[in-house]
């Protein structure tokens, strides 16, 4: 199994699956709300403390993990994902339940940053951006097709049943990898951490302009559930089901996104910004149109799939020389932005009403494209399919 790339990648994708879906909470903000009597605000920032820790661990996480073996690395993670889980599972006291939640997002880097290095690494020619944007359709599926599953047990059946879900899914991921992936040895030492390339104009700019894109789209993303409830009054189970199809766009576009990538690289950078922008002005101004809304936000679900894509394809092209520091700065970037776009939506949402959402996250997205398009067009930087 070990030699047969396919089936390894595969393995992979699956686990990816499941470690994600711890972020598909996200859709019962209400719910958390309730079981823990607190603020919507407050319960943003429970839902943020998995991907503000994942950003702060994604730098130096990886390199801990990078000299052991493969698997009995992913198995130590996955053990405590579903520790965790059970524990927040049957506690009522939201400072319990933060502590759990932030512990199994410390080891959350090493997995998928160590999952997306193996499949640079086993990757025939010429399919490295296809083996990798399997791994990130593995996250896309556990963090958004979740949300609609985690959405309708959680209102439906209430908080507690919605984390017993995510316990199984993280339980069944791990019993996964005890049975069917390889030992597959790490490195002999840790890589050294060279930050000589990380003072550069193009990688600081570079990384400046791709954390707006998970900043503006997660103040909408985060809050669609909440604002689908209230503002076009879509409830239950049609809310799941919605949610679902939204899911289902959004995995197409993460395997859209690696193919405009691997076509037109910088035209698709540049366009999404402003793309994704639009869609934001016209929900804002769309808002009586039932039908125009859900339209647009099924478009934004398929820009949201890209932009993993777009993330991780442009720290791997400024820091090709170092993989696993690249694809932990992505993970950094990725989940950093949606847990400020998560706790900056929570405040607009609680100051303002969950309209200011959009034009907030129109404005992320506009200073996104301006740094992008500096960077790429004026400072040349050096990306892998150009």
């Amino acid at each position: 199994m070990k030699n047969n790339p396919k089936i390894l990648l595969y393995i992979l994708m699956l686990s990816s699956l499941g470690i994600n879906t711890p972020l598909s909470i996200i859709g019962i903000i209400s719910e958390i709300s309730q079981y823990f009597n607190t603020s919507i605000a407050i319960s943003g920032l429970y839902v943020s403390s998995f991907t503000f820790t994942i950003a702060i661990c994604g730098l130096f996480v990886p390199t801990l993990f990078s000299r052991f073996e493969r698997k009995k690395t992913f198995l130590s993670i996955l053990s405590v994902f579903a520790l965790a889980n059970f524990v927040i599972i049957f506690t009522d006291n939201i400072f319990i339940a933060s502590f759990f939640r932030i512990l199994s997002a410390v080891f959350y880097p090493a997995f998928i940053s160590i999952a997306l290095t193996v499949c640079e690494e086993i990757a025939p020619e010429g399919e490295k951006q296809d083996y990798i944007t399997k791994i990130l359709l593995g996250i896309s599926v556990g963090s958004i097709v979740g949300l609609p599953i985690t959405t309708a047990l959680g209102t439906i059946f209430g908080y507690q049943v919605a984390m017993f879900w995510i316990f199984s899914i993280n339980f069944l991921t791990l019993i996964l990898i005890v049975l069917f992936f390889p030992k597959i040895s790490g490195k002999a030492t840790s890589y050294k951490m060279s930050f000589s390339s990380l003072k550069s104009e193009e990688f600081i700019l570079s990384s400046v302009g791709i954390v707006m894109m998970p900043i503006g789209a997660s103040i909408v993303y985060n809050y669609l559930p909440y604002f689908l409830q209230t503002v076009s009054h879509i409830y239950t189970y049609k809310l799941s089901i919605f949610l679902f199809v939204y899911g289902v766009f959004s995995i197409f576009g993460t395997w859209l996104g690696g193919k405009l990538i691997s076509m037109k690289d910088k035209l698709t950078l540049i366009v999404f910004q402003i793309v994704c922008a639009s869609v934001f002005v016209a929900l804002y101004f769309s808002v009586d149109y039932i039908v125009i809304v859900l339209t647009l936000i099924l478009i934004f679900g398929i820009l949201d799939g890209m932009g993993y894509n777009l993330i991780q394809y442009i720290e791997t092209s400024v820091l090709s020389d170092n993989l696993e520091l690249a694809n932990g700065i992505f993970l950094s970037i990725l989940n950093g932005g949606i847990a400020l776009g998560i706790a900056i939506g929570g405040f607009l949402v609680d100051g303002f009403g969950v309209m200011s959402i959009f034009p907030a996250g129109t404005i992320f997205l506009l200073l996104a494209f301006i740094l992008l398009f500096y960077v790429i067009y004026i400072l040349k930087i050096n990306l892998k399919y150009s």
